[in-house]
């Protein structure tokens, strides 16, 4: 599958932007280097970016950059704060962050994506791999376009996320679709690969 492909997946013109960075810095590599991010290329983006780093030590995601409206969303800056800490109403997240920086694998979810102190956001996320300089992967990138108004009236992403993987360990111009009900049958997919 061509990035155009992947692309029409995706309704948020703020994503499509991102996911095109990312994927022109990509090149022939597997991912694009951290260092090879351009945020101004995509800067009607960048509140709703964010990024991780990997801590293969404590096996954890460390917070990196945040734009306005997921500090907002999150209740305040994410530097170096612990991911799963972040993230505690969804614990299936780690899960899936680790498998899009392990695949390495390219993640696009919709619907429900945010429940939390008595708030729920709707809308599509991205979760893309970064690597380092030496070439492996050292972390995460994406950007999540929500709303706090309930944007779907039937179906799945009504009450939680829709999930699409793409794994990147084929040719840069040939990425096969693995899409997935839950992160749960994903996980168990990844962990039959191993």
């Amino acid at each position: 599958m061509k990035s155009r492909d992947i692309l029409k997946g995706i309704n948020s013109h703020k994503l499509k932007r991102v996911l095109e960075h990312w994927w022109e810095t990509r090149g022939n590599r597997l991912m694009p280097a951290w260092q090879d991010i351009r945020p101004a290329k995509f800067k009607e983006a960048l509140p709703i970016v964010w990024s991780y780093r990997y801590d293969p030590v404590e096996d954890e995601f460390l917070g990196g950059l945040a734009g306005e409206e997921i500090r907002r969303l999150l209740g305040g800056p994410i530097k170096n704060a612990r991911f799963r800490d972040m993230h505690k109403a969804d614990p299936q997240l780690f899960p899936r962050v680790k498998r899009v920086l392990l695949g390495p694998a390219l993640f696009i979810g919709r619907g429900l994506l945010f429940k939390q102190r008595q708030r729920q956001c709707y809308g599509e996320r991205i979760i893309l791999p970064f690597s380092g300089g030496d070439g492996r992967a050292a972390g995460i990138f994406g950007a999540t376009d929500f709303k706090f108004a309930f944007q779907y009236q039937a179906g799945p992403e009504t009450s939680s996320e829709v999930e699409q993987w793409f794994d990147l360990k084929a040719p840069a111009d040939a990425l096969s679709a693995k899409p997935a009900k839950s992160v749960h049958q994903a996980v168990g997919v990844m962990a039959e690969a191993s």
